[in-house]
């Protein structure tokens, strides 16, 4: 196929006037029918880099494996806007319309299929992938194969099994905004991947100012919530809760200050209340969402200019993912962290629950290595962040939490 002639047309009906060196070439590698590893920062553009060859092939299906409903409705939604035959099937759908979105499949009315690794391994599945032309299989926020599958979401270790199941064997996508040198072998290898390309490029956003503020209790992070959303919200924000409680407390005590402004997200929610929530959001009818990690991982919201961590994250993975939702369309926006002494051990009680030990392990080391991220007061937030993914950044950011105390006291590095 001749890429170069041919992408222009499929950038058109994309609406992208142009494509940048970090998205060209895994997309030729791509379209060359190699396996791929893409590592790009939050609000790069990774999305077209499958989309593209996906449409170049038209003729063959593109299947995607997303984390979360949120971003298969949002990306389905944002194609179908743009004239182009994408589809989704989760469990918040209809009987009804899960048959008739599997029947418009089958008859190849669909270019490209989102739906969740759980969907994706089953046998039932498989069945009809196996008889049809099949392009590509993208495992979109790949990070969470190692996250997720050894804990609540053990699907994402048998998708190299499943793959390695089919009839005929499709191009293999894997793209991710946040994982070290060690993470990306051990997905690639998770995945069945075969001699993949990798691309790993620079993790920095310039744009992002990390602030992070201690609390000692309860009360203290509430008025500490109540002062950043009113110096820092103009857009939208979101606030991350490491619980469903206190997400539901956080919401209806913001739902008081800014009343008809605020939704909520996270699983205990009735399916279509969650979705009707999501959708408020993205569409900028509610300009304020309180949520778990269930929502945002991927959603391209450019409008988003803060984003508040009531509780400390639960791996520095998760707090880079979920703050890599401010700015994306590259303004400047504030990413704030508030904690407290009992996040810590909050947090480990919700890991406690992981039945293996080697994933329990690695999830508490993770935890601890977000704990020292939370009490270092000396070096610069930024660097800090992107040493966890083995990326060097020679000069402080000069605009975090930590530098700002440097430069007043004239210390730290």
């Amino acid at each position: 196929m001749d890429v170069k002639r041919n992408i222009k047309p499929v950038m058109d009906q994309l609406g992208i006037d142009v494509l940048r060196r970090h998205q060209l070439k895994p997309i030729s590698s791509i379209c060359s029918e190699e396996d791929t590893f893409v590592l790009a920062p939050t609000s790069s553009g990774k999305s077209a880099i499958y989309q593209i060859p996906a449409l170049l092939h038209a003729n063959q299906i593109t299947v995607v494996l997303e984390p979360t409903l949120a971003l298969m409705h949002d990306q389905t939604r944002k194609l179908r806007t743009l004239g182009i035959a994408a589809e989704y099937m989760d469990s918040a759908m209809t009987k009804s319309e899960r048959t008739d979105s599997l029947k418009r499949f089958q008859k190849g009315k669909v270019n490209i299929l989102y739906i969740t690794p759980e969907r994706f391994v089953s046998e039932s599945f498989l069945c009809i992938l196996r008889g049809m032309k099949l392009f590509m299989l993208v495992v979109d926020e790949c990070h969470c194969v190692l996250d997720w599958g050894g804990s609540f979401r053990s699907d994402y270790l048998q998708i190299g099994e499943a793959i390695n199941s089919l009839s005929e064997r499709p191009v293999i996508t894997a793209l991710t905004a946040t994982a070290s040198k060690e993470d990306i072998k051990q997905i690639c290898s998770l995945l069945h991947m075969k001699k993949p390309a990798i691309f790993e490029n620079d993790l920095y956003r310039k744009n992002l100012i990390f602030i992070k503020k201690y609390a000692d209790d309860r009360k203290a992070k509430l008025t500490l919530l109540h002062q950043y959303l009113k110096k820092y919200h103009t857009g939208c924000s979101i606030v991350y809760c490491n619980t469903k409680k206190a997400v539901d407390a956080v919401h209806e005590l913001l739902e008081k200050r800014y009343p008809g402004k605020v939704c909520k997200c996270h699983s205990n929610m009735g399916a279509a209340k969650r979705a009707s929530h999501e959708l408020q959001f993205l569409k900028g009818e509610k300009q304020i969402m309180v949520a778990t990690s269930a929502f945002g991982m991927g959603v391209d919201m450019g409008e988003v200019d803060l984003v508040i961590h009531f509780n400390m994250s639960l791996s520095v993975t998760d707090y880079v993912q979920q703050a890599g939702r401010a700015g994306r369309q590259g303004q400047k926006a504030h990413c704030v962290l508030l904690y407290s002494d009992d996040d810590y051990y909050i947090d480990r009680v919700i890991l406690s629950s992981i039945q293996d030990d080697s994933a329990k392990k690695r999830a508490l080391n993770r935890l601890d290595e977000m704990k020292d991220y939370c009490d270092d007061t000396a070096h610069c937030q930024t660097k800090m962040l992107l040493r966890s993914f083995g990326q060097g950044q020679k000069k402080r950011c000069n605009r975090c939490t930590n530098c700002q105390k440097a430069r007043r006291g004239g210390m730290g590095s």
